[in-house]
């Protein structure tokens, strides 16, 4: 037996007693279970460094976040098992690869690419201390950091030795996100069509469906894209195909900001073939923002009088994504109002440090606004109505909520330098720049829905766009390709 197939088959063992021990002592002795999971992923860790099989942990979570559940872990907390265990294996991989080489760290190029988390970084560890709700804010900000180091730094290290090990990720995550496409559709069909239970026809794997919708677009969004760089007649029809399923996946999840974010990446896609760059685009973005606000009066009232309702059961995929304009009458929309309302006064309040990473859904119904209150409308996080729950339908006004204007400054820092490294006329030698925008045009379509949504404290999610942003910054930098 070849050594890396030993490897690989001693990783697997390990893997299963991992598991076994956990489920064995999980409601029996809840405490012991969490201990004896710790200690199992410790040895993992440094079996998988000892061996060298960080390829294999990383194409390990790939194929199995898709499938991966939630289930009650000590304290009321939740787990994702089995993929959160393995990301707290690949952190502390992390950790012993730093450790026993520092220098090869921060001689590497990458380095200063990821001094641009730092900011980020920091604001979810210096609000944790003003947070009203001290260790919601310490989970909250542990399990982002974590999914940060792992899906964006280290996965960026050896997406850079090993470009072409990215398709080869998405390939497998793809596999299991079409097998629980395959799933939801046949929980619609036992409905019989009926679109008021596609919320929930892909749990338990994706717990909402907008989740599911969101990662079928940043999906299909990465298929369309490679066009642009495939030139073998028969990998362009293969990424072809497989765009138009994950679209259809969209179409599946009846997720309208899913939908309308693939209309935002082809704009992206437009802007690239312009070859516009990124002074280009600030004047551009500028222009837009100014006709905004020329616009938006007779835009409102245009708004104030559409008709269209999410809810209606005869609606299709057109009229439900024309129902995002439905400010009177389509009740998700009005409670998002009154969600962003809510974050907004909440940053009023404290503009610096925020409520605390985490804190949002549990801290803003004071804040609610009356006059956009429905039943969907929470008055109490512990009695949720059918069809609500989620935060702040936002990922910007939920950082300013939860971290103050520290915190959005952190995301939009990160997200500038994403942009300028896929707009700027100015690459370091060997730079793959179709890839580095193809990458940010796949993440684009997350861009534009994290207006709508939040979904990055999701391991599903975290994933595809944090593993995304490292192969886009992997790319950007001159790499000897390997084959995995």
């Amino acid at each position: 037996m070849k050594l890396a197939t030993k490897r690989t088959w001693a990783v697997v063992i390990i893997l299963t007693v991992l598991l076994f021990t956990t489920a064995l002592f999980w409601h029996e002795l809840p405490f012991f279970s969490a201990a004896a999971l710790l200690a199992m992923v410790v040895i993992l860790a440094w079996l998988v460094f000892k061996f060298k099989l960080q390829l294999f942990l990383i194409k390990s979570i790939a194929l199995l976040l898709p499938f991966s559940i939630e289930v009650p872990f000590v304290l009321g907390s939740m787990l994702r098992v089995p993929t959160e265990p393995l990301i707290g294996v690949a952190l502390m991989v992390l950790y012993f690869d730093v450790a026993h080489n520092p220098g090869e760290w921060l001689r590497s190029k990458l380095s200063k690419e990821h001094l641009w988390t730092i900011p980020l970084l920091s604001v979810l560890l210096v609000t944790v201390p003003f947070s009203e709700m001290l260790f919601v804010s310490i989970k909250f900000s542990f399990v982002n950091i974590a999914y940060i180091l792992v899906f964006y730094v280290f996965m960026a290290r050896y997406l850079r030795d090993y470009p072409g090990m990215f398709h080869s990720l998405i390939m497998m995550y793809g596999i299991g996100y079409l097998i629980v496409a395959g799933y939801g559709l046949f929980r619609f069909w036992q409905w019989d069509w009926n679109p008021l239970v596609v919320r929930g026809i892909f749990q338990p794997f994706y717990k909402d469906h907008t989740i599911f919708g969101a990662s079928g677009a940043l999906l299909a969004g990465y298929c369309i894209a490679m066009l642009k760089a495939e030139k073998r007649k028969q990998m362009t029809i293969i990424y072809l195909i497989s765009g138009l399923v994950f679209i259809a996946a969209v179409l599946l999840s009846s997720s309208r900001a899913a939908f309308l974010s693939l209309v935002f990446f082809l704009l992206v896609l437009f802007l690239f073939r312009l070859k516009i760059n990124f002074r280009q685009l600030i004047l551009t973005g500028l222009a837009s923002i100014i006709l905004l606000v020329v616009l938006y009066k007779p835009t409102l009232e245009h708004i104030q009088k559409a008709e269209f309702d999410n809810g209606n059961n005869q609606s299709g995929i057109i009229d439900r994504t024309r129902s995002v304009a439905n400010i009177t009458t389509d009740v998700s929309n009005l409670e998002r109002i009154n969600r962003w309302i809510s974050a907004w006064r909440m940053f009023l309040e404290k503009p610096v440090t925020g409520f605390g990473p985490g804190t949002y859904q549990f801290k803003y119904i004071p804040y609610q606004d009356p006059a956009y209150m429905t039943r969907l409308t929470v008055h109490d996080h512990r009695f949720v109505p059918e069809g609500s729950g989620g935060t702040a339908h936002s990922e910007y006004l939920l950082a300013l909520s939860e971290m103050g204007i520290i915190g959005l400054f952190g995301w939009l820092l990160l997200m500038g330098r994403w942009v300028y490294l896929s707009f700027s006329r100015k690459a370091p030698p060997g730079c793959r720049k179709v890839y580095v925008q193809i990458a940010f045009a796949a993440l684009s379509t997350y861009l534009f829905h994290a207006f709508f949504n939040n979904f990055l404290t999701t391991d599903k999610f975290a994933f595809l766009f944090w593993g995304t942003a490292a192969w886009l910054i992997a790319n950007n930098y001159k790499t000897d390709e390997q084959i995995v």
